[in-house]
């Protein structure tokens, strides 16, 4: 299935943003494949999908997006040299299924919990804005956090929410990350949501945590980055 990103286009456009993603794949059983273009670039996203619906994620598809995306990306001012990708697993918590307790210590966050957090994440900030936030204390400090993407107000009950995740240096390789995804992941199934977690293609370490919390992989995600000059 083929998409119209309008509004992307239109408002990283009209302000001149440094970071553009022109084209998404995202392939999961209920959707099945899914490429999200901006207008700009419907054509190249329907021949897309004629030549590699079959296999959209081999290196073949994805060397074909982006010389194609290359070939007017620079006219943009978004130059070849400044291009990424970024290939995704997609995991979910299994439906119907409870998550196990996590380990002690691991609790719901508040806003007054930046003041001993150590990861970059913004608790308060991300409190204020209704996101859900489970961490885990290590020594009277936060050091492992697990946070959604958006506030489960602003999606509809059955609906996804994608879930962030980091734990400081020094706390990694206890089981805390994991521990954090199983609270976090109690907290969205208790507002009626589906629990969603991406991690890149070459991160086996986050993915082993992925499937430490009991999810499972259920697809994958590609997206195209482009950057401005010099930015």
């Amino acid at each position: 299935m083929l998409k119209l990103d309008r509004e992307g286009e239109e408002f990283v456009f009209a302000n001149e943003w440094d970071i553009l993603i022109p084209v998404e794949l995202c392939e999961t059983p209920e959707a099945g494949l899914t490429v999200t273009v901006i207008p700009r670039l419907k054509k190249l996203g329907r021949e897309f999908v004629r030549k590699f619906a079959d296999r959209p994620f081999s290196r073949e598809a994805l060397e074909w997006l982006r010389t194609g995306i290359a070939g007017v990306s620079a006219d943009w001012g978004y130059p070849v040299g400044r291009h990424s990708v970024r290939h995704c697993r997609i995991f979910r918590f299994p439906e119907g299924e409870t998550p196990r307790e996590p380990l002690p210590g691991g609790r719901v966050l508040t806003e007054a919990d930046e003041e001993i957090n150590e990861t970059t994440f913004d608790i308060a900030e991300s409190v204020r804005d209704g996101r859900l936030c489970f961490g885990q204390e290590v020594g009277g400090r936060i050091a492992s956090v697990a946070v959604t993407h958006a506030s489960p107000d602003e999606r509809e009950r059955g609906g996804t929410l994608e879930i962030g995740i980091e734990t400081v240096p020094r706390a990694r390789l206890r089981g805390y990350a994991a521990s954090c995804l199983l609270g976090l992941t109690r907290m969205i199934l208790d507002h009626g949501l589906i629990p969603e977690y991406r991690c890149t293609c070459s991160n086996a370490a986050s993915a082993k945590v992925a499937r430490a919390a009991g999810y499972v992989q259920i697809g994958e995600a590609c997206s195209f980055v482009l950057r401005r000059a010099g930015r």
